[in-house]
């Protein structure tokens, strides 16, 4: 059974949130990036060589955060502002079972609450089919950011 509830960013789960983001990013966003870019976004989230402190001070920023559990295993993060999702990341196991629509879902309607009236992401381009089906729009063209390719993408809610 899968149960979703708003985490808190803290020590004690931000290595499991890092670990999550690292191993997907990996797997399936690879090829968006040149080596030497892919492996500096992904030093950011190896728990190898960051501490749980460095981790959650990272991940401190954003203030609506949702985890998806399948028992006591996290298998889905969304993190963001009210205005703009930094994250979202599901493991591969369980893409296309409704986890990554749920935690949008639940962002959207907290988003709400905090009066926000737009959202945007900058979406891997493995992710871009995925956020048109959720009724994100396309901003602008491919961009590059710190040499990882990203769309821009927005959705008025």
């Amino acid at each position: 059974m899968i149960t979703y509830k708003a985490i808190k960013i803290n020590r004690k789960n931000s290595p499991l949130i890092a670990n999550l983001v690292y191993k997907t990013y990996q797997n399936f966003n690879k090829h968006e990036a040149d080596k030497k870019s892919l492996s500096n976004y992904l030093s950011r989230f190896d728990n190898a060589t960051n501490s749980a402190d460095s981790l959650a001070k990272r991940f401190k920023w954003s203030n609506i955060n949702f985890g998806a559990f399948s028992g006591k295993k996290l298998i889905g993060i969304i993190r963001g502002k009210s205005n703009r999702i930094i994250n979202l990341f599901v493991a591969g196991d369980f893409h296309n079972q409704g986890v990554g629509e749920r935690l949008i879902n639940l962002f959207e309607r907290q988003a709400k609450k905090e009066k926000s009236k737009l959202i945007k992401i900058r979406s891997s381009l493995y992710a871009v089919g995925f956020y048109s089906k959720m009724g994100y729009k396309k901003t602008t063209g491919v961009r590059l950011c710190k040499g990882l390719r990203e769309q821009p993408m927005k959705k008025e809610i």
